[in-house]
């Protein structure tokens, strides 16, 4: 066992792959798009796909209008509402089994936060049946017009008033959860669903995370 140095009083949670299977943007993106762009184009799924891929490559993932739906369905001249996309697969949201034990045993200790890329039209949805848990939630695309970076993390660290120092970050991407916010001064724990990896800062399930026995503000988790 090991315990973070600092003393914490936020804890931030990445959402796709962190608390939410990431399929729901799946969904979206590479099955409802091009079923609408195969039955407006009376062409079949397949080259539909093709087309709508070669198009997000094109436009490419640093662009924030990649992750916004109102731009593909106006690129793709779709007659349907951004409502009725998201509305469809919401049913299919996937909440990973570790997360609700976790935030129940963190709530009453630490202010539970929610930091996301994606815009908030798709935060909203992931996060119904969670939101009770969060006093914030920070779309980077919806509140910053960027992408999760170091910049992001100071940012936020400065709305809410605390030291960074006094916030861990847990998030599923080595680059954006566990560097970016290392960078910014944050602590951050690595989740490696996978499990294969292992380190210091490296936990392979939400459940690795709870409050020491002595009642202390300090994140316990098994290496």
């Amino acid at each position: 066992m090991g315990d973070l140095k600092n003393t914490l009083k936020i804890i931030s949670f990445d959402v796709d792959g962190t608390l939410v299977d990431p399929e729901y943007n799946d969904l979206i993106w590479f099955n409802e798009i091009p079923q609408l762009l195969a039955k407006k184009n009376k062409i079949s799924f397949e080259k539909a796909k093709k087309i709508a891929l070669h198009e997000y490559n094109n436009l490419g993932e640093h662009n924030l209008d990649w992750y916004n739906i109102e731009y593909w369905i106006s690129y793709f001249n779709f007659d349907v509402s951004r409502i009725k996309i998201l509305e469809k697969y919401e049913s299919q949201i996937k909440i990973f089994s570790d997360v609700i034990p976790a935030l129940e045993e963190l709530k009453n200790n630490y202010v539970i936060i929610a930091i996301t890329a994606m815009p908030r039209e798709f935060l909203t949805p992931k996060i119904k049946k969670l939101d009770k848990y969060f006093k914030y939630t920070f779309s980077a695309i919806s509140d910053f017009k960027q992408l999760k970076n170091s910049d992001l993390y100071l940012k936020i660290s400065q709305i809410l008033k605390e030291n960074p120092k006094e916030i861990v970050h847990i998030g599923d991407s080595w680059n954006s959860d566990y560097l970016a916010a290392r960078k910014a001064g944050l602590n951050a724990l690595y989740l490696d669903r996978s499990n294969t990896k292992k380190g210091k800062f490296i936990i392979h399930n939400l459940g690795e995370v709870k409050k020491n026995n002595r009642g202390s503000h300090k994140i316990v988790y098994s290496i």
